[in-house]
């Protein structure tokens, strides 16, 4: 009968840690999305824009609006975009990684917008 009482009191409190342990929990479900950079270019350009986007290792180039390109994090890489004016207009550009943004804009004739990445490359994204 001791017996029985020890494996029942052992069953007991071992039961709660043998199911916290399941495979199946909540908590994977919230894996944190990997981060991303979005590049993005708002307004009118009648006379057309030339926009050229990316990082200090690389470039890429658009002509039309609006632009909106998002690319994953590199840790240490500086984001910019730029885009100029062709004549009249009126537009944006941006740079955003998470809830932090770099900002331009530009107006008229061949003005240049310019935004880049509104964090410190060398220390990385948090």
């Amino acid at each position: 009968m001791k017996k029985a009482g020890v494996l029942a009191l052992a069953l007991a409190l071992t039961a709660p840690l043998l199911i916290g342990t399941s495979s199946c929990s909540s908590n994977s479900a919230k894996r944190s999305k990997p981060l991303e950079v979005e590049f993005i270019v708002t307004g009118s350009a009648p006379n057309g824009v030339h926009i050229t986007y990316g990082t200090d290792a690389s470039n890429h180039r658009a002509r039309r609006l609006p632009l909106d390109v998002t690319k994953p994090v590199r840790k240490h890489a500086l984001y910019w975009v730029m885009a100029e004016l062709q004549g009249s207009g009126r537009i944006t550009c941006k740079v955003v990684i998470g809830k932090k943004a770099g900002a331009g804009h530009a107006v008229g004739g061949f003005n240049t917008c310019t935004a880049e990445s509104p964090s410190d490359p060398l220390r990385g994204w948090n």
